[in-house]
């Protein structure tokens, strides 16, 4: 084999190594998207390279036309992987099926079969012969019916994936156009490079491969370098025109480099606005300008009148794109109209405001109406007890139990509107506290005097722990007794012929007292312990007829509680009695208004 040094053979040589490079480089980064299409796209390239400049160094004519049929496996592989990354490039991977891609091997196998047994037929090539009679050897020869038929399936290949190119330039933004067309004035040289060698073909070396090997390194700058094809310009345009919420992507200057279509009807422009500043596009709003100048990530609810002129409400989110080195390249805007959601917060803060004044009216009627009862009610109680006195003195004593039962039922009654009308002004807010200091050892003597009668009623036997020198409370007396009252009250109407204690303790270090209620009644079912503290619920609603009551004791209890600074709790089982401790501070808290549910109730210092 007779090798020769031509200076021709230079740039085949050359553009060999590129592709070499191009190949490997490829295939190391073959996990980027897009990477893998390119790869049998630059190993076709390099096989036409080699085989050219090997066969352009070689005088034999018989070695020189082994190396022209090798060339012909890199010559019908470019156009076939030239189409494949065009589909892969542009999204359109469905049609690269096993199926299609079959029938798309099959003219570049007929071709390499036709080349490789020319001899036999001469369909490729009528004739071949070398000439040697000039400066460099020429190949003088006649293409055949199969050679034509071969270049006519390559350019309809390669003009396919022009064409899928085209259709990718005019549907992508500005800022993909520009890498778009970088491919595309690739793909046009080897298209140029190879009329010149079919119209030309006694020329000494076919240059069509270093053209295919331009077209190979304008794809891999946009691949590795631009990272245009992990966007995918078609899927990315589909999917964010699609989006409901308006996105924007501006470029380290505030440039606009992307625009959907939902922020366009909100600009009420087109996207002539890509590649202005974002300043000129958001002029009417310059409290937007303001929020993203220089803004990282940040969310924002803003209000923008638009052209009706009516406000719409956006939720704005606002990201910093950063490359790989960590420098910010721009921002991504996203907007998400709020405008219904505001609308609702509206009606439901009315609703709220409603519902709230409503409540309050109710108090307020109530604690109205509650204290208008108790003035008939006074009188009917005081006529009842002077019927009553008259009555024994007259001797009609066969009237009195009924008189006595009249004044019962009244003094009951006037005991539930005295409660409904207690919880009816803490939720009107009209409750008011009177703080003063009060020995202890009085008021326990007080509950105990009141609530003895109740006691001994159902055969109950009431034990009192008080230490001597208990020492003094600043809290208010009245509302801390009807605490008290209410839950020993209770204690004697659960508990039948058992016991009841009343302790109390003083924990200085702390700073409270705590008072403890405790019997050995019927206790407290576990599911009714979540709701006891609200009002009308009661421990076993059944025996409401037996017990009686109105169940609002123990939600006024909790609510003076939390007025006056402390707390109460319970425990309980059923059939094992309860358990109730109420902690009260030696001293009123500092602060002067205290939250009670919903309301702020102010508590008067005495």
């Amino acid at each position: 084999m007779n090798w020769k040094h031509t200076p021709i053979i230079l740039p085949l040589f050359i553009a060999s190594f590129v592709a070499i490079y191009v190949l490997v480089y490829t295939w190391r980064r073959r996990n980027m998207r897009g990477a893998r299409p390119l790869l049998p796209l630059t190993f076709g390239i390099l096989i036409w390279l080699v085989a050219s400049t090997i066969e352009g160094m070689l005088i034999d004519e018989a070695a020189r036309l082994l190396w022209i049929n090798i060339q012909y496996i890199g010559i019908v592989i470019v156009p076939t992987a030239w189409l494949i990354f065009s589909l892969s490039f542009t999204g359109r991977r469905d049609l690269l099926s096993r199926r299609n891609i079959a029938l798309l091997l099959l003219m570049p196998l007929l071709t390499l079969a036709m080349v490789w047994t020319n001899a036999w037929h001469h369909f490729f090539r009528i004739s071949l012969e070398l000439d040697t009679s000039g400066v460099y050897p020429i190949w003088i020869w006649n293409p055949g019916p199969g050679f034509w038929l071969h270049t006519l399936y390559s350019y309809i290949l390669l003009f396919c994936g022009f064409v899928i190119l085209v259709q990718a330039y005019r549907q992508s933004s500005r800022l993909f156009r520009r890498q778009i067309i970088v491919i595309l004035l690739g793909a046009a040289v080897p298209w140029l490079a190879n009329i010149i060698f079919i119209i030309f073909p006694a020329t000494p070396v076919d240059y069509t491969p270093i053209a295919f090997l331009i077209s190979g390194l304008a794809i891999a700058w946009g691949i590795f370098k631009v990272g245009l094809v992990e966007v995918q310009p078609i899927i990315h345009k589909q999917v964010i025109d699609e989006m409901q919420d308006g996105v924007l992507i501006l470029d380290e200057k505030n440039r606009i480099l992307e625009a959907n279509t939902a922020v366009l009807n909100v600009l009420g422009v087109t996207d002539t606005i890509i590649g202005q500043p974002i300043a000129k596009a958001l002029a009417r709003w310059p409290e937007l300008i303001t929020e993203l100048h220089g803004a990282a990530f940040t969310q924002a609810e803003l209000s923008l009148p638009l052209d009706n002129q009516e406000i719409h409400h956006y939720q704005i989110s606002i990201t910093p794109l950063h490359d790989k080195k960590g420098l910010k390249t721009g921002q991504l805007i996203m907007a998400h109209e709020i405008t219904h959601l505001k609308e609702i917060e509206t009606s439901l803060m009315e609703a709220a405001e409603a519902a709230e004044a409503a409540s309050r009216a109710k108090s307020t009627f109530l604690a109205t109406m509650s204290h208008e009862l108790r003035t008939p009610l006074t009188a009917i109680i005081g006529y009842s007890e002077l019927i009553e006195e008259k009555s024994e003195m007259l001797g009609y004593e066969k009237i009195v139990p009924q008189l006595r039962q009249i004044g019962i039922a009244a003094h009951s009654l006037n005991y539930i509107i005295g409660n409904i009308l207690d919880l009816s002004k803490i939720e009107a807010e009209r409750m008011e506290l009177a703080f003063g200091e009060f020995p202890v050892a009085e008021l326990i003597a007080e509950v105990v005097n009141s609530v003895q009668p109740q006691i001994e009623q159902n055969s109950n036997v009431l034990s009192v722990n008080l230490p001597e020198k208990i020492g003094v409370l600043n809290s208010d007396k009245a509302k801390l007794r009807q605490i008290l009252l209410n839950l020993l009250g209770n204690a004697a109407k659960f508990t039948r012929a058992g016991k009841i204690d009343l302790s109390v303790s003083r924990d200085s270090e702390s700073g409270y007292f705590e008072f403890t209620v405790s019997d050995n009644g019927e206790g407290i079912p576990d599911k009714i312990k979540t709701t006891l503290f609200e009002p009308f619920v009661q421990a076993d609603a059944s025996f409401t007829r037996v017990h009686g009551g109105s169940g609002l004791g123990l939600a006024i209890s909790q609510r003076f509680c939390h007025m006056l600074g402390g707390s109460i709790a319970v425990e309980s089982a059923l059939g094992q009695g309860a358990t109730f401790v109420v902690k009260m501070p030696i001293q009123p808290p500092e602060d002067a208004i205290v939250k009670v549910d919903s309301a702020v109730l102010r508590r008067q210092q005495t």
